[in-house]
């Protein structure tokens, strides 16, 4: 799989990494994921820095209108999506319009700078900790 997450409940934070070029199947897949365990009020972090493509604009605004549909009528934390290509930049800004409900997501350059705004935009003492299974 070409994402890799971890869980840190007490932070109420979702790290997850791209790692090799990603599939929508395999986004859909984190996110519904998170909507099963009910982790999706925590904080998400999406590492892509070490991306080789771009998933297809049609893939993008795929992903962008279910995450948008799991968040109708439910609380879903902020969105952090760390980037390092102007080509992978430009995928995420197709999925933050499509996806941008009722949260937040923000496209960053620094991993540093993208936690720090999920600190400031959501406070992990503000977000309930899901009890683990």
């Amino acid at each position: 799989m070409g994402i890799k997450w971890t869980i840190a409940h007490p932070e109420r934070l979702i790290t997850a990494v791209g790692e090799v070029p990603v599939t929508a199947t395999e986004i859909l897949h984190c996110t519904d994921e998170f909507a099963r365990t009910g982790i999706s009020t925590y904080r998400k972090l999406f590492d892509l820095t070490r991306l080789t493509g771009t998933l297809s604009q049609a893939d993008m605004r795929l992903v962008g209108a279910r995450m948008a549909q799991h968040v109708f009528g439910h609380a879903f934390g902020p969105i952090a999506i760390v980037v390092s290509t102007e080509a992978v930049a430009g995928s995420a800004r197709i999925f933050q319009a499509v996806s941008a409900a009722d949260r937040q997501v923000q496209i960053f350059r620094d991993r540093y700078v993208a936690r720090v705004w999920l600190d400031v935009t959501a406070p992990a003492d503000q977000i309930p900790e899901v009890a683990l299974e």
